[in-house]
């Protein structure tokens, strides 16, 4: 009898475990989608490095406008922090070179790593739980879209 409960249960949990589905469908915005490679904390803990991945499905490639300012890292309270430096591919841009806007030719469907760092990060705060990424539209110059990208 308990051999049969026993199987009866681990074929109910393994149902379960089975049935339980993580985020499988990608992010994809303006034909881009954004993939989470690595999130991790310094040796000292006192900068977070969010590692992304970004793909293309633009026919042709695309020019990409990332808006440095208005995009970062966010805390698990939920607030968000800027960075110290982003590179995308060999572009990198630190907070003291002042730029407003990352520019940065993606080809089509030719990821592309896209590292944001914040130094100052205290370790009370976690690992980042979100990414806040600002680019502008493919198909309307001027106007932005705001993407929030969940980490964990």
């Amino acid at each position: 009898m308990k051999k049969l409960l026993l199987v009866v249960l681990s074929a109910v949990w393994g149902f379960v475990c089975y049935g339980q589905k993580g985020n499988a469908e990608p992010l994809v915005v303006d034909d881009i989608q954004i993939d989470v490679k690595e999130v991790k904390l310094s040796a000292t803990g006192d900068t977070a490095i969010v590692d992304l991945f970004l793909i293309s499905y633009k026919r042709g490639g695309r020019e990409f406008k990332l808006n440095t300012f208005a995009s970062g890292i966010i805390d698990s309270q939920g607030k968000p922090y800027l960075y110290s430096s982003v590179q995308m591919g060999r572009v990198k841009i630190t907070l003291s070179d002042r730029k407003n806007y990352m520019h940065y030719f993606m080809e089509e469907d030719v990821p592309v790593s896209l590292q944001i760092k914040t130094a100052s990060w205290k370790k009370q705060w976690g690992k980042p739980q979100q990414v806040k990424l600002t680019f502008e539209d493919s198909t309307e110059e001027g106007k932005f879209l705001e993407v929030t990208v969940d980490l964990l």
